[in-house]
């Protein structure tokens, strides 16, 4: 038993060695790494002394990564963290810039609002009250009463803890939630609750700090400047309500050419059209509002992607990055508008993957990039489109065969079975709401996911999206004078798993030689997971194999002329048909006698009949 005891104890040390020389520099600043998640072996005690024992070590150490994820710390554990990190960095020269990451370690809306009283220095500025009316000695207990902040946290993780409204101590987080983000000095630049079970609730609450934020006049014009980054994604119950109180919020601050987002996370938030129609009103009253948004996962449709491109196209402005994944409503419409605003000017990274974008909305966006090189202006060095997992190709869903049928039904029932005794177990800990918004996929599962769509279902023969995209370009005569172009203009166009077939390779490889010979344009392009495509062909287009590149466009442009003169073939024969008709048609009426009256005729000798 001893034994036992001793070699635990071996191995905790041993790993406690491994993280305090976990060291890295980055960019020429000493960043220092601190892995402590899943260890729930160590005492609170022991994590703390091993995160100031790192730090005391690297002394010019002046951005820490902190990582205590899964280490079963709850509500007190997590506080005290908190509290000795701020208080020891606050003792250094140098100051201190952390990055906290605290997931999944049973923290409840009360330990929340705790580790944000921390921050807000709030419990401290009490405590050091306290000092100063005890005191009667004056400048020393000042000094030390009042020490300068020298520690700031940059990032702060509390994903995957249940942080519902209605337990006890949501008032108070909703509370203090408010006044972090309304105090710019103090507010970590970056704040991740993802499935946390965050609702409409906790929006409003940011709203309104981002309100008072914006319209306290004591904050330096630097600290209000300061954009900030939110990632709440997965939180189910956000919904169209918690959309709009964000939104709501962004058309309240004055200044309309604020950033107030750097990035903004509302992925697999239940959003629909009413949610992205909210944004699309922030963004046209507040053009510079959101630099990256993230809408992916949700349940938006053409009417919500319309929305948000139009608003963008009426405003002139331009969005840095706009992911919209996994939105099986959005299909040629909605990709059509979108198209239209990127050849505007006005996103500079559109993700549609696994949409349901086809032929049409493919053909557009050809259109788009072809725009953007036409607008000397307003030429963009670097255009991202990513429309991977969309139904562009030929190419159709192989059946699945019986034997592989029974497997995956077996396979689901084992994992569904197991699922449930991990809920089971997990409930009976208090974690049961870690998977209360995560589903356990199979692989077939997956594949529909992200776009194995099936074409069997359709009567209609499927146009090739990637023919129609290419078409745009390599059938267009038009060529933009490429020696105003001041600089490069680069266009990354993914489409992997689009069921490409070799057809579409070859045309996708005459687009890239005529993007750049025509318009000027440095067209990669990424194909893979289109298991046809061989891998010369998957490297061409990306613009690794120039060889192979121009014979896969050579034998598109034969395809082409093959087929014009197929048509024109078709068209004079058609041509030749309908006058052969005409003249049959014509000598029938000339030589019909049957209304002819003989009797009445004066030259019986012409009587024919």
């Amino acid at each position: 038993m001893r034994l036992n005891q001793y070699i635990v104890k071996a191995i905790v040390k041993l790993s406690v060695f491994f993280i305090v020389c976990s060291e890295s520099t980055v960019f020429g600043s000493n960043m220092l790494s601190i892995d402590l998640s899943h260890q729930q072996r160590l005492t609170k005690s022991l994590l703390q002394d091993t995160i100031k024992n790192s730090i005391e070590k690297n002394v010019h150490t002046n951005h820490a990564l902190i990582d205590v994820s899964f280490s079963e710390l709850g509500n007190d554990g997590s506080n005290d963290i908190i509290s000795s990190l701020l208080s020891f960095g606050n003792e250094r020269e140098l100051p201190l810039t952390l990055d906290l990451t605290t997931r999944m370690n049973r923290i409840t809306p009360k330990g929340a609002s705790d580790v944000i009283e921390q921050i807000l220095g709030s419990k401290e500025d009490k405590r050091n009250d306290e000092m100063l009316q005890d005191e009667k000695s004056g400048k020393e207990e000042k000094e030390t009463a009042n020490p300068s902040v020298t520690t700031l946290i940059r990032l702060l993780d509390l994903s995957w803890n249940d942080l519902h409204v209605g337990e006890k101590g949501s008032n108070l987080f909703l509370s203090n939630l408010r006044k972090l983000i309304a105090n710019a000095a103090k507010c970590p630049t970056e704040l991740v609750f993802k499935r946390c079970s965050l609702g409409p609730a906790v929006c409003r609450a940011i709203g309104k700090g981002l309100m008072d934020r914006f319209s306290e006049k004591s904050q330096p014009d630097s600290l209000e400047n300061c954009p900030l980054s939110l990632y709440i994604c997965g939180n189910a119950e956000i919904g169209d309500a918690g959309v709009a109180a964000l939104a709501a919020a962004i058309r309240g601050t004055k200044d309309h050419e604020r950033v107030i987002f750097s990035t903004l996370d509302l992925s697999a938030c239940d959003i629909g059209d009413s949610g992205a129609e909210a944004l699309a009103l922030a963004l046209e009253s507040h053009p510079k509002s959101i630099r990256r948004l993230i809408l992916s996962n949700n349940k938006i449709s053409n009417t919500g992607a319309s929305s948000i491109a139009n608003s963008l196209i009426v405003t002139r402005s331009k969005i840095a990055y706009l992911e919209l994944d996994n939105n099986p409503g959005i299909g040629n419409y909605g990709a059509t508008a979108l198209a239209d605003a990127i050849g505007k000017g006005a996103i500079g990274f559109l993700s549609l993957r696994s949409c349901n974008v086809k032929a049409d909305g493919a053909k557009a966006f050809g259109e788009s990039i072809k725009s953007q090189a036409l607008q000397k202006g307003s030429l963009t060095e670097v255009l991202d489109i990513d429309l991977s997992g969309n139904p562009l190709g030929v190419l159709q869903k192989k059946k699945k065969d019986s034997l592989k049928s029974k497997a995956s039904a077996t396979t689901a029932s084992y994992m569904n079975f197991i699922g449930k005794q991990i809920k089971s177990g997990l409930k009976d800990v208090g974690l049961d709401n870690v998977l209360s918004t995560a589903s356990v996929e199979s692989d077939d599962e997956e594949d529909e996911r992200l776009g194995d769509h099936n074409e069997e279902s359709s009567d209609e023969p499927a146009r090739c999206g990637a023919k129609a995209l290419a078409s745009a370009i390599v059938l267009d005569k038009e060529k933009s004078n490429q020696n105003s172009v001041s600089r490069p203009f680069r266009c990354n166009l993914g489409m992997r798993r689009c069921f490409l077939d070799q057809g579409a390779g070859d045309a996708l490889a005459a687009m890239v030689i005529h993007a750049k010979m025509n318009f000027g344009i440095e067209l990669v392009i990424d194909v893979g997971l289109n298991h046809v495509l061989e891998d010369d062909m998957v490297r061409a287009v990306a613009g690794s194999d120039e060889y192979t590149l121009e014979d896969m466009a050579d034998r598109h442009l034969e395809a082409l002329e093959a087929i014009r003169i197929a048509k024109d073939r078709a068209a004079h024969a058609a041509a030749a048909a309908a006058a052969r008709n005409e003249r049959s048609n014509w000598s029938d009426s000339d030589y019909d006698f049957r209304d002819y009256d003989i009797r009445n005729s004066d030259n019986d000798q012409y009587d024919i009949y």
